[in-house]
């Protein structure tokens, strides 16, 4: 199947160049022919071949004893010379002509007398009788030809120059954008792709595309990077944190299997302790379960679905604040009364509530409220939670986890999610987008 022709940037170029050095190569022709033509008819050396002529062939006929009825010998030696017509008379008869006369008409005979005041006629000796010879001379135009060959030649060359100019620039580009790539294939992805004339043409397009790419990639072996470190890092505090546990909850179970407890109070409190310890193995668990079920579909988008914003938000609020209360905690709420539209995929959403509260619960003072505010602007949903960390907990281990979860679910909705620690105080900001149906109306009319 034939392709359609398309002008690319690049043929484009390649055409002016053509029709550009196509052009100067004609002047530059005609220039040197005009300025050579005028220097030949100007030259002496065809003056001086003039005279040389009728030597020439004054020589030939006393070297080869030629005679005047010898018309072939006389030819041939008019056949090399090619540049003169010959023309020998005989008792004012003409004899020979290069152009095959052989007889003088009335014509001839004024020429013949023109020739005879002007003493052009040579008599030359030939074998058998003597004659008078008359050339006429056409050695300029061996000279012309000659001219015109090498002007020719230095126009072609100078055509050929002026295009080798142009695919040199290109083919140099081509071998620099080469080099480079190798440079990138050596893993030194912070050497950059050159990109001459952005958009100039198809050449610089492709360095350009080279050079994001180049960047992509880059940023994409730092993230995997800073994944393969946060999961290292997780890891090394799962299994620190999982092994507490687990090496206690073997020493008690150890410990009631071989019966090393005195009373039945201690066994009771032995397989009380395993049971604590089991739980707690298990919320560890699940913890990672929940991490690793976010953070292992990438490539899998949400499917967010459309809610009203201040019943969402408020039924989400609600179900976290039955569950503090039911811990003994207070708090404050700061609603929004603006209404609002969001899409959000509810079930990760909810996630995010369950572990933010989940660790006010486990980290927050009791004593002081917690404190939750809302609100909208024209684009966006912001959320803030703040409590007051409970100081008199002998240690606060956490392997992060959750929030890792949290921050990755809120970056999915293209939002942001951020968390301050000043003066024993926490707080959680988050931020998603809000779909922008009449939401500038709603907001001027409050």
């Amino acid at each position: 199947m034939n392709k359609r022709f398309t002008w690319g940037k690049l043929k484009l170029q390649m055409t002016l160049y053509l029709l550009l050095s196509f052009m100067l190569s004609v002047v530059l022709f005609w220039l040197l022919q005009t300025a050579s033509e005028d220097y030949l008819n100007r030259a002496f050396i065809v003056n001086n071949q003039e005279t040389t002529g009728i030597m020439d062939f004054k020589k030939y006929v006393a070297d080869k004893n030629i005679s005047l009825d010898d018309q072939q010998a006389i030819k041939n030696w008019v056949r090399e010379e090619r540049y003169i017509n010959l023309y020998i008379y005989k008792d004012n008869q003409l004899v020979y002509a290069t152009d095959g006369y052989t007889s003088i008409t009335d014509h001839d005979k004024s020429l013949l007398s023109i020739i005879l005041k002007r003493g052009d006629f040579v008599t030359i000796e030939f074998s058998n009788t003597s004659a008078q010879v008359y050339m006429e001379y056409f050695y300029e135009y061996k000279y012309y030809n000659t001219v015109l060959i090498v002007c020719v030649a230095i126009s072609l060359l100078f055509f050929i120059f002026i295009m080798l100019l142009f695919i040199n620039k290109k083919t140099s580009y081509i071998e620099m954008i080469e080099s480079e790539i190798k440079i990138l294939e050596g893993g030194n992805l912070d050497y950059p792709i050159t990109v001459k004339g952005k958009g100039k043409d198809e050449l610089s397009s492709l360095a350009q595309s080279l050079d994001e790419m180049r960047k992509a990639f880059k940023e994409r072996l730092k993230n995997e990077e800073k994944a393969r470190a946060a999961n290292s890092e997780l890891l090394t505090a799962i299994s620190h944190d999982l092994r507490t546990p687990l090496t206690a909850l073997i020493g008690y179970l150890d410990i009631i299997e071989f019966k090393k407890y005195h009373t039945a109070d201690e066994l009771t409190k032995y397989i009380h302790n395993s049971r604590e310890k089991a739980y707690q193995i298990k919320q560890l668990s699940d913890k990672l379960f929940e991490y690793f079920s976010v953070f292992n579909f990438d490539d899998e988008e949400l499917e967010l679905e459309h809610f009203d914003g201040n019943q969402l938000i408020e039924q989400l609020i609600d179900e976290q604040l039955l569950i503090l209360q039911h811990n003994g905690f207070h708090f404050e709420l700061v609603s929004c009364s603006t209404p609002f539209e969001i899409k959000i995929h509810l079930i990760s959403i909810r996630r995010v509530f369950d572990n933010l509260f989940s660790n006010i619960i486990k980290y927050a003072n009791p004593a002081k409220p917690v404190i939750i505010r809302y609100q909208v602007n024209k684009e966006s949903l912001f959320i803030q939670i703040e409590n007051h960390i409970n100081t008199e907990m002998q240690s606060r281990n956490s392997t992060g986890i959750g929030m890792k979860t949290c921050k990755r679910i809120i970056e999915d909705h293209n939002g942001q999610i951020s968390v301050t620690d000043n003066q024993n105080i926490y707080s959680v900001y988050i931020q998603l987008p809000l779909l922008n149906n009449n939401i500038e109306r709603n907001i001027n009319q409050d």
